[in-house]
């Protein structure tokens, strides 16, 4: 019977998929881990898809375009939480708006006709 390598292994290894790699290194850490090593497991590796921050919630400043839609119908509006910074048919003016006002980071939504049907959602 050969002797298994690390580096007969290689060529076995190569073939896995990318998911599979991950779980043959969560597996041999947790073996190294259980037989008393000191080594951390491996993380898998982040999804690149992501954001790499968490998304800020939103939630107030839906609810006031749900609310006003009909009232700012055909407008951009800039929103800090329910708090409207600005709103106009020209994105330029709201943009001017929220650089003088200095917010970090409002909403920029542009309300749509609210009675207009989409289809296909």
């Amino acid at each position: 019977m050969p002797i298994v390598t690390a580096e007969s292994l290689l060529p076995l290894i190569a073939q896995l998929p990318q998911p599979e790699r991950v779980k043959l290194r969560v597996l041999l850490d947790q073996q190294e881990t259980e037989s008393g090593s000191n080594a951390q497991p491996a993380k898998p590796p982040r999804d690149k898809r992501l954001p790499s921050k968490p998304m800020r919630d939103c939630s107030r400043e839906m609810q006031w375009i749900a609310k006003h839609s009909r009232q700012y119908a055909r407008q951009w509006v800039a929103l800090d939480g329910d708090r409207l910074i600005a709103a106009s048919p020209n994105h330029d003016e709201v943009a001017a708006a929220v650089d003088a006002d200095e917010t970090a980071l409002p909403l920029f939504h542009y309300v749509d006709d609210p009675d207009k049907i989409y289809v296909g959602f």
